[in-house]
């Protein structure tokens, strides 16, 4: 009896493998695709490729910088009513009133330097955003280098003004 019921199991799978193997669409194909035998067909390159859009649209970055140059132009002018301020505080002690005229004037000049850095910042931050979407900007990279110039010329115009007093 139990020879017959393993005949009857052995049949029973056998009659059911067939029904595995029915093509209901569910499963993709194992024929050969057109790129594994090497005769993919190829396509044709753009005859005009098109070109990376800039991270900022000309007119904006003329405005940023024109931005730089208005922030930069009235450093400037503060920076030359600071020195004769710096000059007569070298020497006098904390407690003058040329002293405080001078830090009164540094500390102008100092927020006027904020401006220009500001700008800086916003280039930099769409200099981040170039790169983050592989759109590289000549003329971006261009301008953050001259306010960079512009912001580190102001500096060395502080450090100047603080040695001139003597801090």
């Amino acid at each position: 009896m139990r020879d017959v019921l393993k005949n009857l199991a052995v049949l029973g799978l056998i009659a059911a493998l067939p029904a595995c193997a029915a093509d209901n669409g569910r499963y993709p194909s194992l024929a050969l695709r057109p790129y594994e035998t090497g005769a993919a067909p190829v396509s044709p390159a753009p005859d005009d490729p098109s070109p990376i859009r800039p991270a900022i649209s000309p007119e904006a970055l003329a405005a940023l910088r024109s931005k730089a140059q208005n922030a930069h132009a009235a450093f400037l002018t503060q920076e030359s009513a600071a020195a004769p301020l710096a000059r007569a505080a070298a020497g006098q002690s904390i407690e003058t009133n040329a002293r405080a005229a001078a830090l009164t004037a540094l500390a102008e000049l100092t927020s006027r330097r904020g401006a220009t850095s500001a700008v800086l910042a916003d280039l930099d931050l769409l200099s981040v955003e170039a790169a983050t979407a592989l759109a590289a900007d000549p003329a971006l990279s261009a301008t953050q280098t001259e306010v960079a110039e512009l912001l580190a010329r102001e500096d060395a115009g502080i450090a100047r003004l603080w040695e001139a007093m003597g801090s």
